[in-house]
């Protein structure tokens, strides 16, 4: 089975995903990481790349993953693949949308130790809150300017939402994989 996850950054994919891959036995791709990675390639932090690639059109690093993401998607079975876009790049997969409450969301970004990550802070919550806001504005707009795509995050692009405001990650964990299991 083909599943994508989607959603804003500290909904959960990431850390959900990793942890449904095990359980089913798939394979876990990320769309994030492989930014991530072109950002340490080009020896930049995500912040900077996030700039460069706003200010430098012709620097096209969202097609590039993008069409890695696609290839994979049609060439492979029995995968998780969080990516803002997985349920473009991958229409045949159980497209499944994680929101949650910005609070929350900062809060878990926060609390996130990856130090890469673009809005990384552990001690100032307005500041990784805006820095969020601001990164997913950024990103919104490069994906309408690129794909004319409006709403990435609509629940009509999606099979399945799911809200981990209250849920701990094996909640959510237990929930999709029983989701999987109906499907």
């Amino acid at each position: 089975m083909k599943i994508t996850l989607g959603g804003l950054g500290g909904t959960g994919t990431s850390t959900v995903g990793r942890m449904m891959a095990k359980k089913l036995g798939y394979d876990f791709m990320s769309g994030g990481n492989m930014f991530r990675q072109a950002a340490l390639e080009n020896n930049m932090t995500m912040e900077e790349f996030d700039a460069y690639t706003k200010e430098n059109a012709q620097f096209r690093v969202d097609e590039v993953i993008d069409d890695k993401l696609k290839e994979y998607g049609c060439s492979n079975d029995d995968f998780i693949l969080e990516s803002k876009l997985g349920w473009w790049q991958v229409p045949d997969s159980l497209k499944i949308l994680f929101t949650a409450d910005a609070d929350v969301r900062a809060r878990r970004i926060m609390g996130d130790t990856d130090e890469n990550r673009i809005a990384y802070t552990t001690d100032d919550f307005e500041k990784t809150k805006q820095k969020t806001a601001d990164r997913n504005e950024v990103h919104r707009l490069r994906i309408k300017e690129i794909y004319g795509i409006e709403d990435m995050f609509s629940a009509e692009h999606y099979d399945y939402v799911i809200d981990t405001t209250l849920l701990s990650q094996e909640e959510v964990v237990d929930e999709l994989v029983d989701l999987v299991s109906r499907s």
